[in-house]
């Protein structure tokens, strides 16, 4: 457990000075300035008081028994220190020095050295390279960290593996009127790790929402594991850096080399029920209204405006982003139009007019409340200096403490109506400048009640022949099985597939095929086989077979062949599976043929699937109008696609020493006459 970490009884403070800008100044400064409730120990050898504190030579002369050490010195000292450390009992330190495994070599030689000597004395090591911890709990107070944002009290944590964009989480919420529960910027990670802090946020009573920074993942099943257990309660939301940069591994398959690092991200996070996001200032404003107002049961907003353009600006960012218009009761229309002026509007958005009175407002907010069409509410108000602003703020606070759907509030305004704005924020509703600001964040919180729902679905059942698979894939060598043994395999779990058969290189030999037939050729090195002249459609008899097996077999003279039954046409999917190390099987979805690699529209998600997450991953391509039909093309067999999907995730599961597959192309046909896979390509790890 991490409380001696995060609610120290002292902290001791190594490099410590009178130096205003050393970093063991700012440290025990900011201890002293926000009220730590426990003791403060600043050592340095040389100065006898630091901040009206006395100051001790050595961690070792301290009186006291000490939970952390802040160490502050020159990089090559800090074993030394950290050994002073384990001799005196320290439970943990929290090493602010860079100039460790960031920069390699001997920095890295460096790091190994401190977490030797820390492990000699079970001394937990948080850092090294890391601004350090707060707790904002009145019970604690603890800002061991040398950052300088005031300490606000808020419910969302903080994790931060860069404190630049962890400060930058907290100094955003502090300018909303919010603030943070605990903050933990943890540097190199090298012993206290993402996912133990994921673990005690998880268990603690006063986070609500936890806002992540990261930029690796260590153990990345522990990360999904414990992120899906959190989701179910608090939300989770993350944003990583890096994400134009490429898979480092080159990879032979059409799903390996399409699944670069962003991709993979995305599916890591879904699995984990975590809310990504590419931009700082939309994970903090869905955080801040995430961490103080209730999930929404679902998508449909109501919006309330006392002036028309900004409710529409409203509408438009609502709609972009996923939600949709809540279609008022005749009930409510009634009762607004009743108990709100003439010239109020009362579909959706609800304009009260800019003369609306505090009154008004709140009879607005309770119908919306009440009515079983709307999941949640969203007002953007202007301050008239014709109305008593106040007023209505007090009216909004007022009616939200008896509300049990979430409220996101947008004032456009001046300095002058400040007052206005403190009036609501005080009351723990969240207060944005912009429509689309507010919006977005709405749309992030319905988001998060449908990951809730995500995570609650458990994994499609597909049968599979796993014992007749697997001696299939224990018989062959590491890399790409035959053809023949990848077509048995999609057979042993029930998946649709034209009849393939092998070929032997006697031309007597052919093997009797339905006509027509395709031939093709067999081998790990040629992956595009069309390109290379190594199929043959349209054979009608087994003269036409012989003759283009003759042809084949000069050009590619050390290679295999198969002879299929020919699939009538129709429209092409490619699905796939790449395992990726430290993580599991990723499947991947889209159009397939030529077209996988030219357009790359597809989707991602890591096996197992749930019947679900197959529809979601059929429904997220871009193409997926193609799939659904329309002006004379009919609806394809997208119930067969995601059968399929299911099966080769049941596959994926089973059978780990599958590297990568291919199933491209996929053919599908219409509504209720299945697909067919006509090429296969099944590596072994």
């Amino acid at each position: 457990m991490l409380d001696s970490l995060f609610r120290p009884r002292a902290v001791a403070v190594m490099g410590a000075s009178n130096n205003p800008l050393s970093i063991g100044h700012i440290v025990v400064k900011n201890l002293k300035t926000y009220g730590f409730r426990g003791e403060i120990y600043p050592i340095n050898p040389n100065q006898p008081e630091i901040l009206g504190l006395k100051a001790y030579k050595s961690i070792l002369e301290v009186p006291g028994a000490v939970d952390i050490c802040c160490i502050a010195v020159k990089n090559v000292l800090v074993p030394q220190m950290v050994d002073e450390c384990g001799r005196k009992g320290v439970k943990f330190v929290i090493v602010h020095t860079a100039g460790f495994r960031e920069m390699g070599g001997d920095g890295a030689r460096l790091e190994d050295a401190l977490l030797e000597t820390a492990r000699k004395h079970g001394v937990r090591v948080y850092g090294p390279n890391c601004q350090g911890i707060m707790n904002s709990d009145p019970d604690v107070s603890v800002y061991a960290n040398f950052t300088f944002t005031p300490l606000n009290r808020g419910k969302a944590s903080i994790i931060g593996q860069s404190g630049g964009v962890a400060e930058l989480i907290n100094l955003n919420l502090r300018k909303m009127g919010s603030g943070f529960r605990i903050y933990a910027s943890h540097g190199n990670a090298s012993d206290v790790s993402t996912n133990e802090l994921l673990d005690y946020l998880g268990h603690d009573p006063g986070t609500h929402t936890i806002m992540m920074h990261i930029e690796s993942m260590k153990d990345t099943p522990g990360f999904i594991e414990r992120c899906r257990k959190i989701a179910r309660n608090k939300s989770v939301l993350a944003i990583r850096t890096g994400r134009t940069q490429a898979a480092a591994t080159a990879v032979s398959s059409h799903t390996g080399s399409l699944i670069q690092q962003d991709s993979l991200t995305d599916a890591i996070f879904e699995r984990a029920g975590v809310m990504r996001f590419h931009t700082a200032e939309e994970m903090i404003a869905a955080g801040y209204a995430l961490s103080n107002q209730p999930v929404p049961s679902g998508p449909n907003v109501g919006i309330i405006a006392n002036a028309g353009g900004p409710g529409i600006i409203a509408i438009d960012e609502c709609v972009l982003n996923g939600l949709n218009l809540a279609q008022f009761s005749e009930e409510t229309k009634k009762k607004l139009r009743d108990g709100l002026i003439p010239e109020a509007y009362v579909e959706n958005p609800v304009d009260v007019a800019a003369t609306a009175t505090p009154e008004h407002f709140s009879l607005t907010l309770d119908l919306l409340n009440r009515d079983p069409n709307v999941d949640a509410i969203l007002i953007t108000m202007v301050t008239p200096p014709f109305v008593d602003c106040e007023g209505l703020a007090r009216s909004i606070t007022e009616a939200s403490g008896k509300m049990t759907k979430p409220i996101l509030v947008c004032v456009q305004t001046n300095e002058n109506w400040a007052g206005t704005v403190a009036i609501i924020r005080n009351a723990g509703i969240p207060v944005y400048d912009y429509p689309e600001t507010a919006s977005r964040a709405l749309a992030a919180m319905a988001r998060y009640g449908e990951i809730r729902k995500r995570l609650a679905e458990a994994p499609a059942q597909a049968k599979g022949d796993k014992a007749r698979a697997g001696a299939i894939l224990a018989g062959a060598k590491a890399g790409f099985v035959s053809q023949a043994a990848a077509f048995d395999m999609l057979a042993a779990y029930g998946i649709p597939a034209a009849k393939t058969v092998s070929v032997s290189r006697e031309p007597a030999a052919l093997p009797e095929v339905t006509f027509p037939a395709v031939l093709k050729v067999d081998s790990e090195k040629i992956v595009h086989k069309s390109d290379e002249g190594g199929v043959v459609l349209n054979l009608e008899d087994g003269d036409a077979l012989r003759n283009a097996f003759t042809d084949m077999s000069g050009r590619f003279p050390e290679a295999d062949f198969v002879v299929q039954e020919q699939c009538p046409a129709g429209t092409e999917i490619i699905i796939g599976i790449k395992r990726e190390e430290g993580v599991g099987p990723v499947m991947m979805f889209g159009l397939g043929g030529i077209y996988v690699e030219m357009l790359k529209d597809v989707s991602f998600c890591m096996a197992p699937l749930s019947e679900a997450d197959a529809g979601r991953m059929v429904r997220k391509i871009r193409s997926f109008p193609l799939l659904q039909g329309g002006r004379g093309i009919a609806p394809s067999d997208i119930a067969a696609i995601e059968q399929v999907l299911i099966r080769v995730s049941r596959m994926a599961q089973d059978l780990p020493e599958i590297g990568e597959m291919d199933l491209n192309p996929v053919i599908v046909y219409p509504e209720g006459r299945g697909v067919k896979v006509v090429d296969a390509r099944i590596k072994k790890q």
